[in-house]
């Protein structure tokens, strides 16, 4: 007769129910251990002897069972799962091909994910990243540096999709297009006629609607010249509908006073220097004198409605009687010149608005017009194709475009990091092995080194954010981009870091975890894990070869500035002056322009050593037909700056007024008509708008970019006046240009300019090109991060070789002979890069001579500079790694073999 287990006085025989529950038992036996089984049984059968006696058979079951499952470890559940599958895998095996079983010995249960687990890779990343300063920080600056243009990319989407959300009420919004239809052609308009807007405001689930016309640039006069203002008709309702905002003044003024202006922040202080402008008066050119009664605030975000001026409807009706505009506020085919946005009682109106606009088509002479609501959200990203939406700004395939960018930009930010990862896989190989000989998968070794990589990337995010915040200010078009700081915008950020993160770690976490315990425990000599790959070296020529062709770009372009800068310096004069024409007849002001006694040449000419208005026209000549460029001169004007022709002679001194006999080309436009360009001279020409002779041939241009060229005598076309003066009298003549000129047309200011500070003052302050600025940054960032990668490979390099170079010193080689030997390698990439890249360099130069003209050298001087420099900065960062190499002492290194 059994007894009891914790009183040995005899007890009453109990009931079968006194015993604890057999699938505690059943359960316990199957997932625990062998040398453990009998131990926790015997604990916890004790126990349930005990609690019986105290609360009963039927609670103490209970806690058994709760006890039993809390001793269960889910490492032995996965174990004997594992074990399961495999038992199962004989009878099953024909079956295992088509439908295999869940979890087998190659492939394990997922791990249970928690925070104590999460918490432990990040600590021991943080260990890893810290132990190893110097990859980490190559890894962290190189990703920076990659994902800074990303985050570029990112604010300027976030931008886009903030386009004109500051609005109230935004999704009641919407903006009236026009489908004019002519013979079978359907072209789709952003504007809308106003009077339509008297047709909506009798609909009844329209709240508001706000008619604006969009009158273009005008110049406002001030003391310094005319000043181009963006100006724009509306009515109070506009600030009722948006959110633009007023600091000063009231909006009924735009319906009570015909003659208030309203000024944006921006332009009040680009015309005032201030805000505090409310009552001054201004002059628009042809438009008149106005107040201004208003500053509107500046908007927080983008808008497809940008304001700079704002006038009232009811000025535009007046302006139109005078003719100062063209009429269009009761023209129904005035509506490419006017918009028409409305506000819906709800955002399931606009269906119903459709429909209602239908019965507003209007039959015009020559087309067809129909009417349809937009919402305002749609507006940017745009998703069709309309005329009269310049302020639109990026499209769904700008959108798809710049996220292709972003990826692109993701893989080469992953190039150092999978570079280093995979240079260091030996020195991670015995941490690898002796993690999974404790037990650790394959599944846990890749997450470990994933979240490694995910944490440079977040680190890199850190720093790159802050600093292109900083740098926005000073890169162009970057400064005016206007976003909201949200959740949105931060996730967005954060969850580009972390794919950044997994897609840099994702093969090396792959490669080092495949490794085996005992293979890089016991036998780490005979691994051959990059023998015939060589995919750091790969890497090291790729970023390099880029790197070279981006300078070699720098390096001809920064040639180019030079010499450009050169030319204008020595050949256009100080002493010359520039008068905007304005669309006015220049006859009777030239010749008196041309009595003052500060003046010594006055040319009424579109083209001074360059175009300075280009026009194009279609040229055909024997049976060829091209489109190419023309400029208008004086006839006088080749004379008068001692060019001398290749070929033919110039104008004759007297020419036609209104009939076009002669034309002159350059010697790039020859080349184009003809195959010997001397045989051109003599040839007729015809052009849209009438027959000519070619009469002579002309250099091509000295300044700028050289294209084919016309030199025509239109006398209509004329928007310039070139004034030569003599030297240092240049007050004196400009009092007495303005003076003249004020004479003839007293209703508009003169635009009088020296043309060579104001044309040219970039050339001449030494300010970088805008092709520079572009070439110059991209090779700059390309170059740092190879510099980095190398950097690491090097410093790699030396240390895996230290034992090497230690047998080398000991048989007599020199610390000389001990740095070339790890150097040399390298040298050997760097001439593979320069192997493609030059030839890269060279097609993308030619490309670019194109543009710019055969002032582009692509000399041997140049291509061996943009070489050289790549060259000479790739092995100075190996050499600040590598000359370690002869400082190695053998008794350190070879102490312990």
């Amino acid at each position: 007769m059994n007894k009891s287990f914790s009183d040995p006085t005899p007890q009453p025989q109990r009931r079968a129910s006194a015993r604890p529950p057999r699938w505690a038992d059943r359960l316990l036996s199957w997932l625990t251990p062998t040398d453990l089984l009998e131990e926790l049984q015997g604990d916890l059968h004790e126990q349930f002897a005990q609690r019986a006696r105290q609360v009963g058979s039927w609670r103490a079951r209970f806690w058994y069972g709760l006890e039993s499952l809390k001793v269960i470890r889910p490492y032995y559940l996965r174990r004997r799962v594992a074990s399961l599958a495999k038992w199962q895998k004989k009878p099953f095996l024909k079956r295992r091909a088509t439908t295999p079983p869940y979890f087998t010995p190659e492939y394990f249960s997922p791990p249970l994910i928690n925070s104590d687990m999460i918490r432990n890779y990040v600590k021991i990343a943080w260990r890893n990243l810290w132990k190893n300063k110097l990859f980490s920080l190559v890894n962290i600056l190189s990703l920076s540096l990659s994902m800074a243009v990303g985050v570029i990319l990112f604010t300027g989407l976030k931008a886009t999709f903030d386009t004109d959300h500051f609005h109230p009420e935004f999704n009641q919004l919407v903006r009236i297009l026009t489908q004019e239809t002519t013979e079978g052609e359907q072209i789709n308009w952003a504007t809308a006629p106003l009077p339509l807007a008297t047709q909506l405001d009798k609909v009844s689930f329209v709240e508001k609607t706000v008619k604006v016309r969009l009158a273009g640039k005008h110049n406002l006069q001030t003391d310094k010249g005319d000043v181009p203002i963006d100006l724009k008709f509306s009515e109070p309702s506009f600030f009722d509908v948006f959110g633009f905002h007023l600091l000063s003044g009231n909006a009924q003024s735009l319906a009570n006073n015909p003659t208030s202006l309203f000024l944006t922040q921006k332009t009040a202080k680009k015309l005032f220097g201030n805000t505090n402008v409310v009552g001054q008066t201004v002059q628009f050119e042809n438009l008149g004198f106005y107040t201004v009664g208003g500053i509107i605030q500046d908007p927080p975000l983008e808008t497809h409605l940008p304001i700079e001026a704002m006038l009232s409807i009811r000025s535009a009706e007046l302006l139109e009687k005078k003719g100062a505009i063209p009429t269009s506020s009761q023209d129904w085919g005035g509506f490419k010149s006017s918009a028409i946005y409305a506000r819906l009682q709800a955002a399931g109106h606009v269906e119903q608005l459709n429909a209602t606009l239908q019965h507003y088509s209007r039959k015009l002479d020559k087309s067809h017009l129909h009417f349809l609501a937009q919402p305002i959200e749609e507006i940017t990203p745009g998703k069709i194709d309309l005329k009269n939406n310049p302020h639109a700004g990026t499209s769904w395939e700008d959108v798809k475009t710049q996220l292709v960018i972003i990826l692109s930009l993701t893989l080469l930010a992953a190039f150092n990091y999978i570079s280093l990862a995979l240079a260091r896989a030996f020195s991670r190989a015995q941490e690898v092995g002796v993690r999974k000989t404790i037990g650790a998968t394959r599944g846990q070794v890749i997450g470990q080194f994933l979240m490694e990589s995910t944490l440079v990337a977040l680190f890199a995010l850190a720093f790159t954010v802050p600093c292109v915040t900083i740098l926005a200010h000073f890169i162009p078009d970057m400064d005016d981009v206007t976003f909201s700081w949200d959740i949105a915008l931060v996730v967005s950020l954060i969850t580009y870091a972390v794919i950044t993160g997994l897609v840099a770690g994702a093969f090396p976490a792959w490669l080092l975890s495949a490794f085996e315990p005992i293979q890089v425990l016991c036998k780490m000599k005979n691994i051959k894990l990059f023998r015939g790959v060589a995919v750091y070296k790969a890497l090291i020529v790729v970023q390099f070869s880029v790197t070279i062709l981006f300078m070699i770009l720098v390096v001809i372009v920064a040639d180019y500035d030079r010499k450009n800068k050169a030319i204008i310096l020595s050949t256009v004069p100080s002493n010359v002056l520039t008068l905007d024409l304005k669309g006015e007849n220049y006859q009777n002001l030239q010749h008196e322009l041309s009595q003052l006694s500060q003046v010594e040449t006055s040319l009424a000419t579109n083209w001074y050593y360059e175009p300075l208005k280009l026009g194009k026209d279609s040229v055909t000549i024997n049976d060829k037909t091209l489109a190419i460029h023309y400029v208008s001169i004086d006839p006088r004007t080749i004379e008068t700056e001692g060019i001398r022709l290749l070929a033919g002679q110039n104008f004759p001194e007297t020419m036609p007024q209104r009939t076009e006999q002669y034309v002159l080309v350059n010697e790039a436009a020859a080349k184009l008509l003809a195959s010997k360009s001397e045989t051109l001279v003599g040839q007729n020409l015809s052009l849209d708008s009438a027959s000519v002779q070619v009469i002579g041939i002309l250099p091509n241009e000295l300044i700028g970019q050289q294209r084919p060229l016309l030199y025509r005598y239109l006398p209509n076309e004329i928007t310039s006046l070139t004034i030569k003066i003599k030297p240092y009298t240049e007050l004196e003549a400009t009092r007495a240009i303005q003076s003249v000129w004020k004479d003839h047309f007293p209703q508009k200011t003169a635009n009088l300019y020296n043309l060579k500070a104001y044309r040219y003052s970039g050339e001449i302050n030494g300010e970088i090109s805008g092709e520079l600025e572009i070439f110059g940054g991209s090779a700059l960032i390309v170059m740092i991060i190879a510099a980095l990668g190398i950097l690491g490979i090097a410093s790699y390099s030396v240390e895996t070789r230290t034992k090497e170079l230690g047998i080398r010193k000991v048989m007599g080689a020199n610390n000389l002979k001990l740095v070339w030997i790890v150097t040399r390698n390298f040298g050997i990439l760097i001439l593979l890069a320069g192997l493609i890249g030059v030839p890269a360099g060279l097609f993308c130069g030619d490309l670019l001579r194109k543009e710019l003209g055969s002032y582009l050298d692509l000399g041997l001087i140049n291509i061996s500079i943009g070489f050289i420099s790549v060259a000479l900065v790739g092995l100075l960062t190996v050499l600040s790694q590598t000359i370690r190499a002869g400082q190695i002492e053998p008794v350190k290194v070879l102490k312990a073999e």
